[in-house]
């Protein structure tokens, strides 16, 4: 006797066999199931609670009570927002926080962009020529910032003699409220763009290289391969280095503290040093709280325009 398909597949223990829509059932039961995955997923858990979420609700607790130095008094409700907006130099700390991150960006973004096509169209030397570009990542944001205060010293400073030599006068980049912003911005984008470097080396080693040489074959030329090729294949690390550059700009505190401490006549205090002041100088903790959640909101508000980029890209 012959069975028919749908006949067969009813009988007992076929419709489960390969690739029926049984089995992946029966598996996520079985992990759902499974008490090893909470053996992973409970560390998980509790770093989570420890890192981010213990911090950021002692934080709003802080900010909702007066303080007196580091001790939390009584509960004073919205009296650090309210006195936050109200300071009338917020908005010229958030100007120049504007100014130094997205100043720090223009700059970092295509240093790290040419570095990575650089290294990556490099044969000889490319371990040396790679170590020399990442030197600067590699110093703490401390040696950094003092290296580039000794190089730019009006008194003794190897920038200051060079200038001098070509009669131009000593250099003094950090005693004029503008050319001291302009400083830390270039420093800052100087120390960072080997992490936007390092991303883009990544992404570009996943271009198919099927794809340049057709191009070449075509006669196309270098310009036109970056616009046809790389960009595209690009575009989603861009967003993504976008973000992360401009978190770390928005929370940099060392290299402004090294160089300017904030100054002069606060031309170069973000936000950042905002807190790092209200904290450690005029120990208001209260107001540093608040200003620390307002970090805190501009960073979600870009990781999750970053979010929704990508997710129209994958569309």
């Amino acid at each position: 006797m012959t069975l028919s398909a749908g006949e067969v597949a009813a009988l007992p223990g076929v419709r489960n066999q390969g690739r029926g829509p049984g089995r992946p059932d029966r598996k996520r039961r079985t992990i759902a199931g499974d008490p090893r995955v909470w053996l992973y997923t409970i560390p998980v858990v509790l770093v989570f609670l420890f890192v981010f979420i213990g911090p950021l609700v002692y934080t709003v607790w802080t900010a909702l009570h007066e303080t007196t130095y580091y001790e939390i008094g009584e509960f004073s409700g919205l009296n650090s927002f309210v006195a936050l907006f109200s300071d009338p130099s917020l908005p010229a700390q958030i100007g120049t926080t504007l100014v130094f991150s997205l100043g720090a960006l223009v700059v970092a973004l295509p240093a790290g962009l040419i570095s990575a096509i650089v290294l990556n169209d490099l044969h000889r030397f490319k371990r040396t020529v790679r170590s020399l570009f990442l030197l600067p990542w590699l110093m703490s944001q401390a040696i950094a910032g003092t290296i580039w205060l000794w190089f730019l010293n009006p008194n003794y400073g190897p920038a200051s003699y060079i200038t001098t030599s070509l009669g131009w006068g000593p250099t003094d980049a950090f005693s004029s409220p503008t050319t001291a912003l302009i400083a830390v911005t270039l420093i800052t984008a100087w120390w960072s763009y080997p992490q936007a470097m390092l991303l883009f080396l990544g992404a570009l080693q996943t271009i198919p290289e099927e794809l340049r040489e057709s191009l070449r074959m075509d006669g196309g030329g270098i310009w036109r391969g970056f616009v046809s090729i790389t960009l595209p294949y690009l575009r989603n690390t861009i967003v993504s280095v976008v973000v992360v550059l401009l978190m770390l700009y928005v929370q940099m505190v060392t290299i402004i503290l090294v160089t300017t401490r904030g100054g002069p006549l606060g031309a170069t205090e973000t936000l950042s040093m905002r807190v790092f002041n209200q904290t450690f100088v005029e120990f208001d903790l209260s107001g540093a709280s608040a200003t620390a959640i307002l970090l805190f909101a501009v960073n979600t508000v870009l990781t999750l325009a970053a979010i929704r980029f990508r997710r129209k890209e994958a569309l």
